[in-house]
C-alpha cells in the first residue's frame, strides 16, 4: 500500500513541478514581449525592429548598454542583409537608417535607466583626461537640421544624472563651416585646467518660425563642483573663437 501512495505523491510532484516552470516561461516570454512592445514604442519605427548590435561598456560600478536597430515594414534582417519572402531586399524608402538605444545596469545587472536615446546616433563621449562626469552624446539628424544632446551622470558613489546640455556646438559651427554638423566640439580647458563647453541657445531671443529663422546666442558652461554653471550668454559671434 505504501508502495503506490509514494508513487502517487510523486507524481503529483512532478506534475506540479512541470506546471511551474510552464508559468516562469510563459512569464519570461510575456516579459520579453511586453519589453519589445515598451522598445517599439519609445523608437519611431512603423513597422519590425530588430535589434542588430549591443555594445557594452563597463563605467565604475555600472554598464551602459548601447543597442543598433534596424526598422523593417515586413521581413527579416539577419546577419546584416534585409530579407523579404526569404529572399535579399532592399529596406522601403525612408527606412535604410538605423537607430539607437541605451540602457545603464549595476553590477548586479538591475536596470537603473531603462531607456535613453532612440535617435540616429547614441554614444559614449571621449571627454578630455580628468572630466569626472559619464557624457553620452545622443543625435538626431534631418535633411536640414542636426540636433544633439549631452547627457552627464555622475557614477559615484552612485548613480546620478547631472543635466542635460543641448545644442553643444559642432564642428561646423566652430570653424566657420569647414567642419562637420555630425561631430560634436566638446569639452574643453581653460588655462587653469578647468573643464569648459560652449552651446548655443535661444534664451533672450525671440521664437523663430523654422531652425533657419531662429536667432541664436551663444552660452560657455564650467563644470563647477561637480555641475554645470552657466559663464554667461553672449551675442553669437560671426567668427567663432572660445571664451577662455
Amino acid at each position: 500500500m505504501k508502495k503506490p501512495f509514494l508513487l502517487l505523491i510523486l507524481s503529483f510532484l512532478s506534475l506540479l513541478a512541470l506546471v511551474l516552470i510552464f508559468f516562469s516561461i510563459q512569464n519570461q516570454t510575456d516579459d520579453l514581449k511586453r519589453d519589445e512592445i515598451n522598445l517599439s514604442t519609445k523608437i519611431s519605427c512603423g513597422g519590425t525592429l530588430w535589434n542588430i548590435q549591443e555594445d557594452i561598456t563597463p563605467i565604475d560600478n555600472y554598464q551602459v548598454i548601447i543597442t543598433k536597430h534596424a526598422c523593417t515594414k515586413g521581413g527579416e534582417y539577419i546577419d546584416g542583409q534585409f530579407y523579404e519572402n526569404g529572399k535579399p531586399s532592399k529596406p522601403y524608402p525612408g527606412m535604410e537608417g538605423y537607430s539607437y538605444s541605451g540602457q545603464i545596469t549595476d553590477s548586479d545587472n538591475n536596470v537603473v535607466i531603462d531607456f535613453i536615446g532612440g535617435g540616429d546616433e547614441l554614444s559614449i563621449v571621449d571627454t578630455p583626461e580628468g572630466f569626472p562626469l559619464l557624457t553620452i552624446l545622443s543625435s538626431f539628424y534631418g535633411a536640414s537640421n542636426n540636433s544633439h544632446t549631452y547627457l552627464l551622470y555622475s557614477t559615484s558613489p552612485v548613480l546620478k544624472k547631472i543635466t542635460e546640455i543641448t545644442q553643444p556646438l559642432n564642428m561646423y559651427q566652430v570653424t566657420n563651416g569647414n567642419g562637420s554638423e555630425r561631430e560634436v566640439d566638446g569639452f574643453y580647458q581653460d588655462s587653469d585646467g578647468n573643464f569648459l563647453i560652449d552651446r548655443l541657445t535661444t534664451e533672450g531671443t525671440e521664437l523663430g518660425k523654422s531652425n533657419a529663422s531662429q536667432e541664436w546666442r551663444l552660452e560657455t558652461l564650467k563644470l563647477v563642483n561637480g555641475n554645470m554653471v552657466s559663464m554667461g550668454i553672449r551675442d553669437y559671434p560671426e567668427n567663432y573663437t572660445r571664451l577662455y
